[in-house]
């Protein structure tokens, strides 16, 4: 049986090597890594640094102990977090300062966070299975299970970024609906979306 549960630090390595395969062909990703053949590698690498920075937001999808789904959230920004969100923002410019890539990936995520909904609200960054999990349903329980969990708090909307078409199908049948589109390359865009307050899966 299927178990959802938080992710630890001990889990980056893993989580971060299946992401990174997941997402290497991934549109969006390829703004920041542009270079194919390094994409994997260093999206391994950002994925491993972000669950051990940050363990309490990832959900992990395992069975009979192997890890088979991540899902990497975001909570409800509150007056709190200006601090962190001030020293995130300085980080970013540094790098923008330095990588002609990391502009081009900034410029993607301002894309984006322009369709963010204004009040507090829950960002969904990326929902992946493994490769021998892929069909199984895996994606659907992750989100199943987050979902589950805000609803039963303050009504709040979910904003997230479906970078596939077949992504997107996942994202409506939750309750999701498009407000708008980012492009990612030449015929290609990705559609940014919003669970409002209150939806229902379907």
């Amino acid at each position: 049986m299927v178990e959802i549960r938080p992710a630890g630090a001990s889990d980056a390595q893993i989580i971060g090597e299946m992401l990174g395969e997941a997402f290497s062909a991934d549109p969006a990703w390829a703004q920041f890594f542009p270079d194919e053949a390094s994409r994997p590698a260093r999206l391994t690498a950002h994925y491993r640094r972000h669950v051990r920075r940050h363990p309490d937001r990832v959900d992990v999808a395992v069975e009979d102990g192997q890890t088979l789904g991540a899902l990497l959230w975001e909570p409800p920004h509150r007056e709190s977090g200006r601090w962190s969100r001030w020293r995130e923002g300085v980080a970013a410019v540094l790098r923008l300062l330095i990588s002609p890539t990391a502009r081009r990936g900034r410029a993607h995520t301002r894309a984006v966070d322009a369709h963010r909904p204004s009040e507090p609200h829950w960002y969904f960054h990326d929902i992946a299975a493994g490769p021998r999990a892929r069909g199984k349903g895996i994606g659907s329980a992750l989100l199943r299970h987050r979902l589950d969990l805000i609803d039963r708090g303050v009504p709040e909307p979910v904003f997230l970024e479906a970078t596939t078409p077949g992504s997107r199908r996942l994202y409506e049948r939750f309750g999701f609906l498009p407000v708008g589109t980012v492009p990612t390359g030449p015929g290609q865009e990705s559609t940014a979306m919003i669970r409002p307050a209150g939806a229902q899966n379907d």
